[in-house]
């Protein structure tokens, strides 16, 4: 597949499994474990692709993130061993998700959020992103196409019998 800087060290294949109700759940692959790591929510596959950006320091935030908790994230990343590759580029972008598959590839993290490209896998189709936000509502649209074009979901659109115009013509 191509698309995407394969030798990025933050590269990561999401798989979605399940889709339901605009929230969706499945498992991240990247190259520093064999065993993907599972996510039930969109927040939660930000918050893993987040933390390995921070454990192998790439990109490099342009910005230390403020929180209610007193960190020191300086001491923490010093305290945190050496990352190594155990996983192939070939064995990364293996696994396929049941609805979904993308490599998402962070090349920036810049104002508090991220910039980079993800390929929907299926489609071999790339675009960029140019925040977190803007991420996820790529994954929402490829999500939403694949659902509708396997008859698995209905369209968000009211019937027509539920439009304005229809409940006037009912009442006369």
């Amino acid at each position: 597949m191509d698309g995407f800087y394969a030798s990025a060290p933050n590269l990561c294949n999401v798989c979605i499994d399940k889709a339901e109700k605009g929230e969706y759940a499945g498992r991240l692959y990247h190259y520093y474990q064999l065993e993907p790591e599972s996510f039930k929510s969109q927040y939660e596959m930000i918050r893993r692709i987040e933390l390995l950006c921070d454990r192998v320091n790439y990109p490099q935030a342009s910005e230390q993130i403020r929180s209610f908790a007193p960190t020191d994230t300086c001491l923490r990343n010093s305290r945190e061993p050496k990352v190594e590759r155990c996983m192939s580029k070939e064995k990364l972008i293996e696994p396929k998700g049941e609805k979904v598959t993308f490599v998402v590839h962070v090349m920036y993290r810049q104002n508090a959020t991220w910039q980079g490209s993800v390929t929907w896998a299926e489609k071999k189709q790339t675009a960029n992103f140019r925040s977190a936000l803007e991420l996820i509502k790529l994954m929402d649209g490829a999500v939403e196409a694949t659902a509708m074009a396997d008859g698995t979901q209905e369209r968000d659109d009211p019937p027509p019998e539920a439009s304005a115009p229809a409940r006037q013509a009912k009442k006369k």
